[in-house]
């Protein structure tokens, strides 16, 4: 026990040594930084007035915990980022428990914990600041509650699971539809009533004071079934079968659920109970989650579906286990895991950069960047650029510096460009035509640019 804790401590040391430096990035300058800076302001617990723009209809949360976290300690990103270590110890304790659950050979439960956290969305989220943090660690704990039969276990995960986040209510959901296929019983309710009571409770309270839970009208991200007609419902609903099943093979796991359809369709797996039940559990866990975003027009995370890459790879160590060249097999799947955090894709192909360890890369050119504008002595408002880093400075970095970049038209005199976020073609084409490159910083593919338009003096 003693030696199993100081492993997992000395791991989450170092992932959070490796995530000090990572800004507040992608939806978590609205989750953390906007709604985190009103409750800091104007009360923690002052959840009815967070704006109607800048509210997504989620229980805050990690907002909640930042604020709270930065009124003891200030407010910085090292504290964030150390406020969710004790989290990141929780997901590798209760991954080793999962994996101890499913196979009672140690060297089999490390090879498997191994490739568990190999993955590179896990990892990536792990070294940000994010809703995901704990949502995952309650949905393990949960998850392990449901297969050990630890009631206390199965009502404390769900319990906050329901209250992290409304993708959590919905992993709530997808536990109880595989406990119903898995252990087929009815009877054990009381773990979910108990479980699901912040849930309702805050349903509740949210439609009372805000009259709405998922579609804002007044926010950026627009109305989730806005689909305009039945044409555009339907072709929505096939992009989102696309994206979700590139979600399930990016970043190098095409290798492992290539070889887990194999087993299970081609080779007979289907018929072995065990096999058949961890695959329920990976992809049912979700299935609620996969299922509503089929229907939405919002665009679909890749860490929506980060419980499932893990489970998805015990299962695949389970198979492996029935091979002669398993050994051979788990490096090709470990090596396909590790080099998906150095994809980086072309510009005019969108990219996950919260899903994987090549966002690492953006924090060092983005801070040069911003010196160099500095040293030019170029006035930060006089500079465009693009959704994560758009706002205030203060709004990623969480350092007091309220300047505010543009926002970008194409009449700007600078523009700040990176790979990173992700631009319309007609964006990165209306760039490269009206403006010229006066600087640029790049580090393993990943770049930061700043453009002077050609037209303004």
């Amino acid at each position: 026990m003693i030696r199993k804790t100081l492993i997992f401590i000395l791991l989450t040391l170092f992932i959070g040594f490796v995530a000090l430096h990572t800004g507040i990035f992608w939806d978590n300058t609205t989750f953390v930084s906007a709604m985190g800076n009103f409750l800091y302001e104007n009360g923690i617990m002052a959840w009815g007035n967070i704006p109607a723009a800048t509210d997504p209809g989620h229980p805050p949360f990690i907002a909640t915990l930042m604020a709270a976290s930065w009124k003891l300690f200030g407010r910085s990103l090292l504290v964030s980022h150390l406020v969710l270590l004790p989290f990141v110890f929780g997901i590798l304790w209760q991954s080793w428990d999962l994996c101890c659950f499913y196979f009672k050979k140690k060297s089999d439960a490390v090879a498997a914990f191994v490739l568990m956290i190999a993955d590179a969305t896990l990892l990536s989220q792990m070294t940000l600041v994010t809703t995901e943090v704990p949502l995952m660690f309650f949905f393990m704990l949960a998850l392990n509650g449901m297969l050990r039969d630890s009631g206390w276990r199965k009502a404390t995960g769900l319990a906050f699971l329901g209250i992290v986040s409304l993708r959590g209510m919905m992993l709530c959901g997808g536990l109880f539809l595989v406990d119903l296929f898995v252990n087929r019983v009815f009877i054990k309710w009381k773990a979910y009533l108990l479980g699901c009571l912040p849930a309702v409770v805050f349903i509740v309270w949210r439609l009372t004071c805000k009259g709405w839970i998922i579609s804002n009208p007044e926010s950026t991200w627009g109305d989730a079934t806005g689909y305009g007609s039945i044409a555009g419902f339907f072709t929505n609903f096939s992009w989102n079968v696309a994206v979700i099943g590139q979600r399930f093979t990016d970043f190098g796991r095409i290798v492992l659920l290539l070889f887990v359809t194999f087993v299970l369709f081609f080779r007979g797996g289907w018929k072995n109970k065990k096999y058949r039940n961890m695959f329920v559990v990976a992809t049912g866990s979700t299935s609620v989650v996969w299922g509503i975003s089929l229907f939405i027009v919002n665009p679909i995370g890749h860490r929506y579906f980060t419980v499932s890459y893990m489970l998805i790879a015990l299962l695949a160590v389970a198979m492996l286990r029935e091979y002669v060249h398993r050994h051979i097999v788990y490096v090709v799947m470990f090596v396909a895991l590790a080099a998906g955090n150095f994809i980086v894709y072309p510009d005019k192909m969108s990219q996950g950069w919260d899903a994987s360890l090549a966002h690492l890369n953006y924090w060092g050119v983005r801070r040069d960047m911003i010196e160099y504008i500095d040293k030019r002595g170029i006035d930060i408002a006089d500079v465009a650029t693009f959704f994560p880093n758009n706002g205030e400075i203060d709004g990623v970095d969480l350092n007091g510096d309220h300047r505010q970049w543009a926002d970008f038209t194409g009449k700007e005199k600078y523009v700040f460009y990176s790979n990173v976020f992700n631009l319309p073609d007609e964006d990165i084409d209306l760039i490269h035509r009206n403006y010229r490159m006066v600087k640029q910083f790049g580090k393993m593919g990943v770049r930061t640019e700043l453009y002077e338009n050609k037209k303004l003096p």
